[in-house]
């Protein structure tokens, strides 16, 4: 009976252990801001009918601005979720990854590379990491992708967000305690408006990062595609139109290292192809890097056309409610003022 209360005693402080890191966990998620643009859209993600989606598209904002899945469907009929995040380093883009084939198993992933030249850590790694669902993928990349000092935030949202107390609402809470519904942009964030001040030509520069950093990013990279090979999901590196470019040398290099590291991996450089997609940098760019959204549209049938001829992908089926919400968003953005 003696060696009985220390095995009880035991077990009531692990479940009392248990219950407090779900209750923090619990009041974090109440009180941490709502994403629902630009990128690291995980809650909608996860609203997403489980292997349904045809498309996965990884990257940094060029992702999420410049892919748009409701038209890619609309071209093509493939469906698809933008997981991307601002400045998206490469190690992110792993965790993403592996997160994302949780819920779906794409016939196809899409990752726009620009995360290869980024440092170690860039401006946006809570907002990237802290939405991330609680799991062995997130504490992976909290300890592998995050600086030290964002951790225990990353860990446990009270740490950043315990001020914010007096800004929710009761119907904030429920909300954000309610199920989650799909996002009607499939993880895309439109932008409206147009360049000013436009330079005459791309700008176009060297890596500013140190070799030993761009090894390690390529690293991250080989990650990403020997998941995706052992899972046997085709994938494709796409760089998007921008006048934000590095020079041909540097493109030339990653591709010739994708072709090295896994030979089937599909490598397509975009990024001055503006009189080939029919774009126009005076009238489709938001920025010097990222499309805006009737950019977006017109790219992303381009998008859906390489899909289908370069990786000659088919849509699977789906069933009669999500093929009908799909349709139902066409309609939507069909509609004056959508």
């Amino acid at each position: 009976m003696g060696s009985r209360k220390p095995l009880r005693e035991a077990g009531f402080a692990a479940l009392f252990l248990l219950l407090t890191v779900f209750l923090l966990q619990l009041a974090g998620a109440v009180l941490r801001p709502p994403q629902v643009s630009f990128g690291s859209t995980w809650r909608a993600y996860r609203a997403e009918p489980k292997n349904s989606i045809d498309v996965l598209y990884f990257g940094s904002s060029y992702a999420y601005c410049d892919y748009d899945p409701v038209e890619v469907y609309r071209e093509t009929g493939l469906t698809g979720y933008v997981m991307g995040g601002s400045e998206q380093t490469m190690s992110i883009t792993y965790w993403y990854l592996r997160e994302a084939l949780a819920t779906q198993t794409p016939s196809a992933v899409v990752i726009e590379p620009t995360g290869v030249f980024f440092e170690r850590y860039q401006s946006f790694t809570q907002t990237n990491l802290v939405y991330m669902p609680f799991s062995l993928n997130k504490l992976g990349a909290v300890f592998t992708a995050a600086e030290p000092a964002l951790r225990p935030g990353l860990l446990f949202d009270l740490w950043f967000y315990h001020d914010r107390w007096r800004e929710v609402t009761l119907s904030d809470a429920l909300e954000r305690l309610s199920p989650a519904r799909p996002d009607e942009k499939k993880g895309n964030t439109p932008v409206q408006g147009t360049a000013q001040e436009l330079p005459g030509a791309p700008v176009r520069s060297g890596m500013s990062i140190s070799g030993e950093q761009y090894q390690e990013n390529l690293n991250w990279l080989d990650r990403c595609l020997s998941l995706c090979r052992a899972r046997k999901i085709p994938v494709l590196l796409l760089v998007n139109p921008t006048y934000s470019q590095y020079l041909p040398e540097v493109y030339g290099e990653l591709e010739e290292h994708v072709r090295r590291t896994v030979p089937e991996a599909h490598f397509v450089n975009w990024s001055d192809a503006w009189d080939a997609l029919g774009l126009t940098p005076a009238l489709h760019l938001y920025d010097g890097g990222h499309l805006n959204h009737d950019g977006a549209i017109l790219y992303s049938h381009a998008v859906g056309r390489l899909l289908q001829e370069e990786l000659a992908l088919v849509p699977r089926p789906q069933s009669g409610a999500n093929a009908a919400a799909w349709d139902a968003l066409l309609q939507r953005c069909d509609a004056p003022n959508a």
